[in-house]
């Protein structure tokens, strides 16, 4: 790169700019791009679906913009893979299903359950969660954007749950047990929404 400057140019485009190498990094002027609103994204995905034939109706257009998080290239990669799989008119389901994000009422039926205070409960959706082969980074992801937009907790109740949604994500690219660390979420949220001590003390 150094010998060339003179007369090339290279450009690196990536969503995470920690994963390119810092000897790289430091040699390149870094420009940042915003998501893409949700206008532009839907007009340009209409256009696409009336070039190839593609039928998308307005939830799903919705559901699209929002799985896609204001990111055109995924987004008509999911468009793509859902056109593959169950053709020309393409629903919400379809495109949730090809995107891998896990579907709004399992993410609930989770937090209600640690809302409600029952283990058993929480236990019971997370067996669900990794019986229906869900990701658990993604539900862990989902959960932090329904703990953040909440308006029902208290900042420390969202400061004590966002901590330990982060504890975890880093457990499970550690290689943890996607189980116990969802279990393990699922239980430091109940404290937090309970308001129950985060440290248990035992007496003998």
């Amino acid at each position: 790169m150094e010998t060339y400057s003179k007369v090339t140019r290279f450009f690196f485009i990536c969503n995470y700019i920690s994963r390119i190498i810092e000897p790289l990094a430091s040699r390149c002027a870094k420009f940042r791009f915003k998501p893409l609103t949700e206008d532009i994204m839907s007009n340009r995905i209409l256009y696409i679906c009336q070039e190839e034939g593609l039928s998308l109706d307005s939830d799903a257009l919705a559901t699209l913009s929002s799985i896609s998080q204001g990111d055109l290239r995924r987004a008509i990669t999911y468009l793509q893979s859902a056109a593959r799989l169950f053709g020309s008119s393409i629903s919400s389901r379809d495109l949730i299903s090809v995107s891998g994000v896990i579907p709004e009422d399992v993410v609930q039926a989770l937090y209600s359950a640690c809302r409600s205070g029952n283990f058993d409960l929480a236990d019971k959706e997370v067996k669900n969660v990794i019986a229906e082969g869900y990701p658990v980074s993604q539900m862990l992801s989902q959960l932090f954007d329904l703990v953040v937009e909440a308006d029902d907790m208290s900042d420390e109740q969202k400061a004590r749950i966002c901590k330990k949604l982060g504890e975890a994500d880093k457990c499970l690219v550690d290689g943890a047990d996607e189980y116990l660390q969802l279990l393990d979420v699922a239980s430091k949220t109940m404290q937090a929404l309970c308001n129950l001590p985060q440290e248990l003390s035992y007496e003998s």
